[in-house]
């Protein structure tokens, strides 16, 4: 390894930095031109390597994501943040039990983290444990009452769990706070198919699309609803 002198000291923290600006406007791949310059200097520094982690896994490579993070924490275990990032690319992968395991163990080092409460409550859900899920999204949500995120996947584990006046509750209130959120406007056209209010559902899908014209998934919902109303007739006219 080359001895670090002070000026280097100096440039290896603005690239760092850099790397970090770069990660944060959404630019991984500028990202790891930076972390790779650190990289070749010092090997050895586990704020670099979960950095770099952190790029790929922006960029879907969660298995040499997985593998960074796995090296930084052979050197420091101590940190949350390295645990979580480690659950984060498993839950990636499909490992959800592994991934469970993996946020409990951030939770230990730091139980107020809300992004790992967050990321454990999506693990749950994946797992198919939709009450466990409501329960961790509520406890953030007294925390973070205008969590976006925390809202539309509350939603989510209402409406698998078929509370659909619930989840469509929640899914209103994000629109009160964000009149433009196509997801949470989709959401609740889904919902109301889940419920077989098919006109409720049209007219929804049919908002999604005015925020978002693009909305693909919208679009093919709305037009597969309205070629089955032909056929089906009146039970698409119900409210």
């Amino acid at each position: 390894m080359v001895a670090w002198t002070e000026s280097m000291n100096a440039k290896k923290a603005y690239t760092v930095a850099t790397a970090l600006r770069d990660i944060q406007r959404g630019q991984p791949e500028k990202a790891l031109k930076h972390l790779e310059k650190c990289i070749r200097y010092d090997a050895e520094d586990p704020v670099v390597w979960n950095l770099k982690g952190v790029a790929l896994g922006m960029m879907g490579e969660h298995e040499q994501s997985l593998i960074w993070y796995e090296k930084v924490l052979s050197v420091d275990p101590t940190q949350a943040l390295y645990w979580n990032n480690k659950g984060l690319a498993l839950h990636n992968l499909g490992r959800f039990a592994e991934a469970e395991q993996t946020y409990q163990h951030a939770l230990e080092l730091d139980p107020e983290s809300l992004e790992t409460r967050y990321n454990l409550a999506n693990t749950l859900q994946s797992l198919g444990r939709y009450e466990e899920a409501v329960e961790y999204y509520e406890k953030i949500l007294v925390d973070r009452p205008d969590h976006i995120l925390t809202m539309l996947n509350l939603g989510n584990a209402l409406a698998a769990l078929h509370q659909f006046k619930g989840a469509i509750s929640i899914y209103t209130e994000i629109l009160e706070i964000c009149p433009d959120y196509a997801d949470a406007a989709f959401n609740i056209g889904h919902t109301y198919e889940e419920m077989e209010e098919y006109a409720q559902a049209i007219a929804w899908y049919t908002r999604t699309l005015e925020i978002d014209p693009t909305y693909h998934h919208a679009l093919e919902q709305r037009n597969l609803l309205i070629d089955r109303g032909i056929q089906e007739g009146s039970k698409f006219e119900r409210r």
